[in-house]
């Protein structure tokens, strides 16, 4: 059965990745359990920067949650620079612990479990061992270094720092994409995002941090991080991507998706 990707045009934030989520109707554990949802939040920047994923996607994630079950929500971030709190603070992820009954996390801190992959070892924190389904809600927008970062470059924020900044540069410290690519599938293997989400409101070009940026007023969704990667990467106008065809390659998810589209007010 192919992948389903659910893409909605609207000016609402909120409303539209809630309806996005409506209409996708993700399979997650019923009534409770722990949830844990990783933005992107690479460095201290504003919400409307479009560099980093608007807390108001993050809002319509956890409205959609609240209406499916009692679940104990952790939004977490290890973001590229040291204090991922500040990141949360300026992106204005505040008001999400007031409003609703969820936690931000700076994964940066904390207790760390190692992993032994095909093509390396890595350590990430504690938290992606307790909890029962992961959302990788990213950012649309180019990177210089891997063509894009989505939902499955999102989750190198759930990896140990290190001691230099930005903190999670070593896993591409060679500088050789293919090397980076064999150890992102690993990663995504070992804690495979169970729903992908990407904030579409504006596209970023030619950066991942001051691109140039064209309004959109997208949500792309998708059960499976592959397919939702490869529908946003053909968005900002690529056709293939070497770590979201590796990643299809190894069985992780499907670069060919049914795709639905669905225009709101």
């Amino acid at each position: 059965m192919k992948s389903r990707v659910i893409i909605v045009e609207g000016e609402d934030i909120t409303n539209r990745t809630l309806n996005a989520l409506k209409h996708l109707k993700p399979e997650i554990p019923k009534s409770e359990g722990r949830i844990l949802i990783k933005p992107n939040l690479v460095e201290p920047m504003g919400k409307d920067s479009g560099a980093v994923t608007r807390p108001e996607t993050v809002e319509g994630v956890i409205r959609f949650l609240m209406e499916m079950g009692d679940y104990e929500i952790i939004v977490g971030e290890g973001s590229a620079y040291p204090d991922t709190m500040q990141c949360f603070k300026i992106a204005g992820y505040e008001y999400l612990t007031e409003k609703y009954n969820v936690r931000l996390m700076d994964l940066n801190h904390g207790n760390y479990i190692k992993v032994n992959g095909e093509y390396w070892s890595f350590e990430v924190n504690n938290v992606l061992s307790e909890v029962d389904y992961i959302i990788s809600v990213a950012v649309l927008k180019e990177h210089g270094f891997a063509e894009v970062t989505l939902t499955l470059k999102n989750m190198m924020g759930i990896l140990k720092p290190a001691p230099k900044i930005p903190v999670k540069e070593y896993i591409h410290a060679e500088g050789d994409p293919d090397i980076w690519a064999l150890r992102l599938c690993d990663l995504v293997k070992a804690f495979k995002p169970n729903l992908a989400i990407i904030d579409g409101t504006t596209g970023m070009f030619g950066s991942h941090i001051h691109g140039k940026l064209k309004k959109l007023n997208l949500t792309i969704a998708s059960e499976d991080p592959v397919a939702c990667d490869s529908i946003g990467a053909k968005i900002l106008g690529h056709e293939e991507v070497k770590h979201i065809k590796l990643a299809c390659m190894k069985g992780l998810g499907d670069i060919n998706p049914e795709v639905l589209k669905i225009k709101i007010d």
